[in-house]
């Protein structure tokens, strides 16, 4: 009997230091590195969202002031100009990426000019406006470019759809069905804009409105600031 509960003690010593096998010890390693990479690539994922989501918002606050300056001007506008026969002679910038508006805002005459501009060398535009008295030839009084929005993109052609939103320009006229009983000018304003911040992936963010200039009605001049200074 002593021999016996010898044994059974030996026993019992022996199961209670036996460890993990090598096998066990890699599956569980295994299982253990598989469960981090998944946390890891989650807490990427999030945080490159989260960088793309603040530089969007950044991009397009941006962008959204410079169209409320612009919505008020146009409003107020008395005659405004087709941006697709604006040429490069007047801007500096391609058909389609210029604007001009005479307009009253705030009780003061003037003409005021839009571009969106692509610096040499750049993929990011900046949108930029000047203003300038309508007999400016005889008493000066033109500003210098200003810029109100950075981190423009162009749109994905260079042919304009008015169907397409995708190849829609910075400014082009577009009438709807219940616009075109209206003597009002209208422009559609587009402006894409993506911060460096953003991923290559990340799509740009899109601020479009159709602007009416609704003095255009009483019939000023069409050539109301048709003298353009040099760009």
């Amino acid at each position: 009997m002593r021999e016996l509960r010898a044994a059974m003690r030996r026993r019992l010593q022996h199961d209670d230091d036996r460890g993990w096998t090598l096998i066990e010890l890699l599956v569980s390693m295994t299982i253990f590195i598989g469960l981090l990479g998944m946390v890891f690539t989650i807490l990427v994922t999030v945080s490159q969202q989260t960088k793309d989501n603040l530089a969007r918002t950044r991009a397009v606050d941006q962008a959204q002031l410079g169209l409320m300056q612009l919505d008020r001007q146009v409003r107020s506008g008395n005659v405004i100009s087709d941006p697709a026969l604006e040429t490069s002679a007047g801007s500096g910038v391609p058909t389609y990426y210029s604007l001009r508006v005479y307009t009253q805002t705030d009780g003061v005459f003037q003409c005021v000019q839009w571009r969106v501009r692509f610096p040499a060398g750049s993929s990011y535009g900046v949108l930029e406006f000047r203003s300038w008295k309508p007999n400016w030839q005889a008493v000066g009084g033109v500003s210098a470019w200003r810029v109100t929005a950075r981190n423009l993109v162009q749109p994905s052609s260079s042919t304009v759809n008015p169907a397409d939103p995708a190849t829609w320009p910075p400014f082009f006229v577009q009438q709807h069905d219940a616009e075109l009983s209206s003597q009002a000018q209208t422009i559609r304003v587009t402006l894409r804009l993506k911060d460096p911040a953003q991923r290559a992936s990340s799509k740009p963010e899109t601020v479009s409105s159709v602007l009416t200039g609704r003095n255009t009605v009483f019939g000023y001049p069409a050539d109301s600031c048709a003298i353009v200074p040099a760009p």
